[in-house]
């Protein structure tokens, strides 16, 4: 719960209504400064809401590049994918039968996750293990179980192993290297967002097993051409992510 309030706190958009209440308690005590503080704080909420602003966040967090499928590594033995939330109670995918409940179904992060890792497990012929636990309140129900039922009835790809208990990218990483280790595992592909994947790879390290990065969903920088600079939802939410893992890269690291 604590968790929880903290990141609403630090993140945008939530993040800026605080440095506007601050900035105006700022311009009570000193008024000059109050005013340079909340232009500033205007000019920051502006650039963030640009597809300028959101390439330049973005473009650092994708060190990876994509998996060439023209010379794939032979030691690779199964594919991750992380889970990204669930859309709960689908209506549109509720079974024929009449008593059926309507069932949870892969949230648009994680079904951007699936549509690649689908592609590459057509492509590579290497099982796969979804990794997910409960998310927000919904205790009974995981990630990962949507995102096997996902694969599955929509992809034709079978899922070979499922860590439904995790709630972080950390024990993503360590519950999926605890299955992979024994099934005799050492060296997989790790599906995920490509500006998710610097905190991926940190995660994974420690486990005894080698992960390849399989990044898919690459944000790439502006062509400064003048729409860039224009505010934008898309770009806000972009800028959303990269925020969000750059404080995470950080917390990563300064927990050691």
């Amino acid at each position: 719960m604590f968790y929880t309030i903290v990141k609403i706190l630090v993140l945008p958009p939530t993040s800026f209504f605080v440095l506007f209440v601050f900035g105006l308690l700022l311009r009570r005590w000193a008024p000059r400064i109050g005013r340079v503080y909340l232009w500033s704080l205007l000019v920051v909420v502006y650039l963030s809401t640009t597809p300028f602003a959101a390439g330049e966040l973005m473009a650092p967090l994708q060190p990876y590049g994509p998996v060439d499928l023209q010379h794939t590594d032979p030691e690779v033995e199964a594919i991750v994918v992380l889970g990204a939330g669930v859309h709960f109670g689908a209506p549109e995918y509720r079974p024929p039968t009449a008593e059926a409940a309507a069932e949870d179904t892969a949230g648009g992060l994680t079904l951007q996750r699936l549509q690649y890792a689908a592609f590459l497990a057509k492509a590579t012929d290497k099982p796969i293990l979804v990794s997910g636990g409960p998310s927000g309140s919904m205790l009974g129900h995981s990630v990962a179980e949507a995102m096997r039922r996902t694969l599955e009835r929509d992809f034709g790809v079978q899922v070979r192993w499922t860590e439904g208990v995790s709630r972080s990218t950390q024990a993503n990483a360590r519950l999926s290297a605890t299955q992979l280790r024994s099934a005799g595992v050492r060296k997989f592909y790790l599906v995920t967002h490509a500006w998710h994947m610097p905190r991926a790879m940190i995660s994974f390290e420690g486990t005894g097993l080698e992960a390849v990065p399989a990044p898919t969903r690459f944000v790439f920088r502006s062509d400064m051409f003048w729409r860039d600079f224009l505010p934008s939802a898309n770009a806000f939410g972009t800028t959303y992510y990269a925020v969000h893992e750059w404080l995470g890269i950080a917390w990563y690291r300064l927990r050691g």
